[in-house]
């Protein structure tokens, strides 16, 4: 480098460092009347500041395969060199070298390649910085999707062994619920027979109409007469009517007769049943019981329990509608039969009512 102090363009004070020396007139230039870019020239190494030529000295050079930066020759230390090397930075545009010898390190002109490496440097850079950021966004939402999806796992895996569980749970209600409801089922049939079985010596009358002074002892008395089947006031344990089953029912309250046994109840509805076939035409009415007033039939069975009852009143709607000729029943229990040659068919509960067919 000279010691010169000022600048053999502009004349102006050269800065400490960022200068030019040419390396055959040793005069100093400024970057900027060198016509070095500041950024070249923190790219160029000692060994190119040191073989680096000023304009002049360059032009002076013989030609060869090289093309150089076509510039205006001028005295050195001219008034107007500072302004024309200005000009000259705006205006000069840099000529790619056809063919360069590798030997050749003095030119400090950017070349294409270099150019090419240095874009190629800062967009790799960029290229690479944006790539990192974005795959490092990426990265974070992995992982959070891979905590996310492990917690519903857990989560998954929690409801279906608490499902199984209450599967287990569930189908051992069920299985006891059905258990428990066959065991009702049982009980209750079995509190129907216990319950039937108490009714087994009374008889129900139904029919008799209702005064305030009606003496049901004496017209129980005078059923017995008329159908020849005679009962004494001792075969009558008690006699009384019950409440009805529809209060609005415009029927008279039915008559329930306790009597001595079962043997006796069996003998009095046999015989109603016999004096109602000899007398088809007129059967046993309030006219036979001695009651005035319009004459209505007078009907006499078992005093069956709720239960059995409506299972007889469904057993004769459904006996009607296949066409069945006979319904009748014994001891509590309800039977049906198609016709004379066809057997009994007995009426144990609901579902036995899909016999009827």
């Amino acid at each position: 480098m000279s010691n010169n102090s000022t600048c053999a363009g502009c004349k102006a004070v050269l800065p400490k460092k960022e200068f030019m020396t040419c390396a055959k007139c040793k005069l100093g230039y400024d970057l900027l009347c060198a016509n070095v870019p500041p950024k070249s020239f923190s790219l160029m190494d000692s060994d190119s500041k040191k073989k680096w030529y000023c304009q002049e000295c360059r032009s002076k050079i013989p030609k060869s395969d090289n093309t150089p930066v076509r510039v205006t020759n001028r005295p050195v230390g001219s008034a107007n060199d500072c302004t024309s090397n200005v000009e000259e930075e705006n205006n000069v545009t840099l000529r790619v070298k056809k063919q360069r010898p590798k030997s050749d390190n003095s030119d400090p002109y950017v070349t294409e390649d270099t150019l090419r490496q240095i874009v190629k440097q800062e967009i790799t850079e960029i290229i690479t910085n944006l790539v990192s950021e974005h795959l490092a966004n990426l990265n974070s939402q992995i992982s959070g999707f891979q905590e996310s999806l492990a917690f519903i796992s857990n989560q998954y895996d929690s409801l279906i062994q608490t499902v199984n569980e209450k599967n287990e749970v569930i189908n051992t209600l069920v299985s006891k619920n059905e258990k428990l409801t066959s065991q009702v089922k049982d009980l209750t049939e079995r509190l129907g027979q216990v319950e039937q079985n108490m009714r087994a010596t009374n008889i129900e009358i139904t029919g008799i109409p209702e005064h305030k002074s009606e003496n049901l002892l004496s017209t129980v008395e005078q059923l017995g007469r008329i159908v020849e089947s005679p009962i004494a006031e001792t075969d009558i344990l008690h006699v009384t009517r019950i409440a009805k089953l529809n209060k609005e029912s415009s029927r008279p309250r039915s008559v329930i007769v306790k009597l001595r046994s079962q043997r006796r109840r069996d003998e009095l509805l046999a015989a109603v049943t016999r004096f109602n076939k000899k007398n088809r035409d007129k059967k046993l009415n309030t006219e036979h019981l001695g009651i005035g007033g319009r004459c209505e039939p007078v009907f006499v069975s078992e005093h069956l329990t709720l239960t059995n009852k409506h299972l007889h009143a469904a057993a004769r709607k459904k006996t009607k509608e296949a066409g069945f000729k006979f319904v009748w029943i014994r001891d509590g229990r309800v039977f049906v039969r198609k016709n004379e040659q066809s057997p009994a068919v007995y009426i144990k509960n609901d579902e036995s009512l899909k016999l009827i067919a």
